[in-house]
């Protein structure tokens, strides 16, 4: 009896959550591209990737994978302390470095890793964080893992994150940490004022670039390239202690990596546990991102593209009323407040022939449920237009059912 009370609590959790339209399911896809998918034996267009250039489909990266697995095989077998470092994860991490504009860079299995062991590696018990109040739940996790004193600063707020710098009394070290691309609204951290503060009381300053890396920047470098290009920074990658970020999304690969200092890769390989106690990434993954590290530099048309589609997709929901808040970049949210209605709407569009699923809290604060729309470089104007079209008609229809029409 008491072992059955005891576990008791999970279905009275899905209960719950079930009650407050939070639960979640995973959808089985039967085939992906970069614009479209098959679920449920049907084709929908797809407004929920990160596959911002359309990389993960495209022949040279697939070769480049298959040519991985070929000579080096199917895994790395092992962590890279043992015998899981390969030549052509150190080559991947050469071109990142210069990519990025730093002395090195180092690999890791995930993003998520990357983040939850680089920030409990940088910060402990006697130390600060200053963390956005918005960044990434990967970010969340590793202030959390280094036991460190948490101080979060309001959004994108530089006064708010002086007033906690200055008030500080701690006397170990101090980590700002922010996304670069906030990755439910789409907005920009204040980057330049970022690189002040940091230098101003002498903090380390990370940066999560997953969202930015391909995206940003005349060269598709970052969010330091992106203001830089604007005039806002005089410097670039040399402003930031570690940029991290992942090759999961425009490089339309897999993987994690931290572009930094060569002292900070040394300290990093022995004092990071997320990296140290990791298998390696697959060959496949590093061949996969190594090939579109080089197309991403080599072809700025894909870029111009995404760029294009996303103003394209701006405009025309603006145009029909919708609000996509502060968004800068090809992550454009549009906000319905409560679970339910996002719900609703994301249904609708399933229905319609399109892919965005509904993004509700723990992912985003409560009543802020919305559709996360990204647009890619693989999308047509004309799936732009029959998105927006089916957007303005389901909202037509919520109107007049509200209205009791």
């Amino acid at each position: 009896m008491g072992q059955r009370s005891q576990r008791g609590f999970i279905a009275e959790e899905l209960d719950r959550l079930e009650s407050l339209h939070q639960r979640r399911s995973l959808k089985r896809l039967e085939a992906r591209g970069a614009s479209d998918l098959f679920f449920q034996g049907k084709r929908l267009i797809n407004f929920s990737s990160n596959d911002y250039l359309g990389l993960s489909e495209d022949e040279r990266v697939k070769r480049a994978a298959k040519a991985a697995i070929d000579q080096y095989h199917a895994s790395a077998a092992s962590s890279r302390l043992i015998c899981g470092n390969l030549d052509l994860h150190e080559q991947l991490e050469k071109e990142l470095a210069a990519f990025k504009e730093k002395e090195s860079a180092l690999v890791f299995s995930s993003g998520y890793m990357t983040n939850i062991g680089l920030i409990s590696a940088l910060a402990g018990k006697e130390d600060e964080i200053y963390s956005d109040e918005l960044n990434h739940a990967s970010i969340i996790d590793g202030c959390r893992l280094s036991q460190a004193r948490i101080r979060i600063f309001q959004h994108r707020d530089l006064d708010h994150l002086e007033s906690l710098l200055r008030s500080s009394s701690a006397t170990g070290r101090r980590l700002i940490v922010s996304d670069s691309v906030f990755s439910m609204d789409g907005d920009l951290a204040e980057l330049p004022g970022l690189v002040d503060l940091a230098e101003k009381y002498d903090a380390l300053l990370g940066l999560d670039e997953a969202h930015a890396t391909g995206v940003l920047g005349s060269r598709g470098r970052g969010g330091c390239e992106h203001f830089a290009d604007l005039g806002l920074m005089e410097q670039r990658q040399g402003s930031i202690d570690v940029a991290m970020g992942t090759l999961s999304k425009a490089l339309g690969s897999f993987g994690g990596f931290v572009a930094c200092s060569r002292s900070m890769r040394d300290f990093l390989i022995n004092k990071c546990r997320s990296f140290i106690f990791s298998t390696a990434l697959p060959p496949s993954a590093v061949g996969a991102a190594r090939a579109s590290l080089d197309i991403v530099q080599q072809d700025r048309g894909l870029r111009e593209k995404l760029w294009r589609n996303t103003s394209v997709l701006r405009k025309k929901l603006q145009e029909r009323g919708f609000d996509v808040g502060p968004s800068e970049t090809p992550i454009l949210p549009i906000r319905f407040g409560s679970e339910l209605k996002a719900l609703t709407i994301s249904a609708g569009l399933l229905e319609m022939g399109f892919y965005v699923p509904a993004i509700r809290p723990p992912s985003v604060p409560s009543g802020t449920s919305r559709l996360r729309l990204t647009v890619t470089a693989a999308h047509s104007e004309a799936q732009i237009e029959a998105l927006v079209q089916a957007l303005d008609c389901l909202r037509a229809r919520e109107e007049q059912s509200a209205d009791g029409g």
